[in-house]
């Protein structure tokens, strides 16, 4: 393959883990690759943090508005325009696309990365049925996750041919523990991520309100989002905003890990997060709620501190018994750092992506 045009439709390219793997993917494709980059919410924040060269081109369409086959025509419109030779598509707002890139006969590949709020306690059948229909176009189906793979194989009725089960990766240099131990009074308990309702930081904050070791510790969230308003909010009434940072969006988040001493995931929903790959790199133990993949993620003696935590008073006690023991926690986080190492290094992962869509790019040569 000497060049190729391969065009990303999302619902948004803004910062989260699944952008960040899709600007990590596009300067390791090979030299003459043409990237057009469509968020169809027009936010295209994570291309800044690229962390190499590609050619990108952004396309700042509106959105296609109106009914189903209104939509699908102005889909058409512009993939005749642009004349990708692959078509990517990214979760559950990208699906129609899947259909305009079969009628017009356009090579594709969809990811699967998770699901949002409205399908954080079950999924939707409406959506089930269209991704039975739709997905059945498509050369491959990325899931990052065992759980999705299931989900694809069992309730999408996808062939395991078509189903493919690529982990995420991590960068092993760029995300590692901090060269001297800590010299904080306290500890930190920390988050990493959009703060959105499935997220649900707010958990994380009525937790350690609750938390015996309030006291002798902080909690930091790193990141920004549609709850963060409320979240402050809640520090403030649970009488923690004192103990609580806030440190809001910034490019690199390496650093930011290294000013952590205990990981936290919260969320309702998650599939594979890269946030966890990143802590984990960063040699730091986990405690959270059993989502998706996170409990097979961490390294063994790591999964007991996974679990049925999504009430405040269960989370709060693991953060207490967390905090009891220093060398619990550098022995739980140097088995993150070694999982991490032998099964998610970021070249093998990623290796695996950038194989699969040149072997569907040469199919259709």
């Amino acid at each position: 393959m000497s060049s190729a045009t391969i065009l990303h439709v999302a619902p948004s390219f803004g910062t989260g883990g699944r952008e960040m793997r899709v600007v990590t993917l596009m300067p390791m494709m090979p030299d003459g690759t043409r990237h057009l980059v469509y968020p169809l919410d027009g936010n295209f924040d994570c291309l800044v943090r690229m962390p190499g060269p590609a050619e990108v081109v952004r396309i700042g369409d509106p959105a296609p508005t109106g009914k189903p086959w209104g939509r699908v025509k102005q889909m058409r419109q512009l993939l005749r325009r642009e004349r990708p030779d692959l078509l990517m598509t990214y979760n559950w707002g990208s699906i129609e696309w899947v259909l305009a890139g079969r009628l017009e006969r356009i090579p594709m590949v969809h990811h699967e990365d998770g699901f949002g709020p409205e399908e954080s306690a079950k999924m939707l059948k409406r959506r089930i049925w269209f991704r039975r229909g739709f997905l059945r176009h498509c050369e491959a189906v990325i899931v990052p996750s065992r759980n999705l793979f299931e989900i694809g194989r069992r309730h999408w009725k996808q062939p395991e041919s078509r189903l493919r089960y690529l982990p995420n990766g991590v960068d092993l240099q760029r995300f590692a523990p901090a060269d001297s131990p800590s010299e904080r009074s306290h500890l930190v308990f920390g988050l990493v991520g959009r703060i959105r309702p499935e997220k649900n930081q707010a958990l994380a904050v009525e937790a350690f309100s609750r938390a015996r070791c309030r006291s002798r510790s902080r909690l930091r969230l790193v990141g920004d989002g549609s709850e963060m308003d409320a979240v402050r909010a809640l520090a403030a009434e649970r009488g923690v905003a004192d103990l609580v940072d806030f440190i809001g969006d910034v490019r690199d988040t390496a650093p930011e890990y290294r000013e952590i001493d205990v990981f936290v995931i919260s969320s309702r929903t998650e599939q594979m997060p890269i946030a966890l790959l990143e802590a984990m790199a960063t040699a730091l133990p986990v405690v959270g709620t059993n989502v998706g993949d996170v409990r097979s993620m961490v390294s063994e003696p790591n999964r007991e501190w996974i679990g049925d935590l999504h009430s405040p008073d269960a989370l709060a006690s693991a953060f207490d018994r967390m905090a009891e023991d220093a060398a619990v926690r550098r022995e739980l986080g140097a088995a993150n750092r070694a999982k991490v190492e032998s099964e998610f290094e970021l070249d093998a992962c990623f290796g695996a992506y950038i194989q699969l869509y040149l072997d569907v790019l040469k199919s259709r040569e």
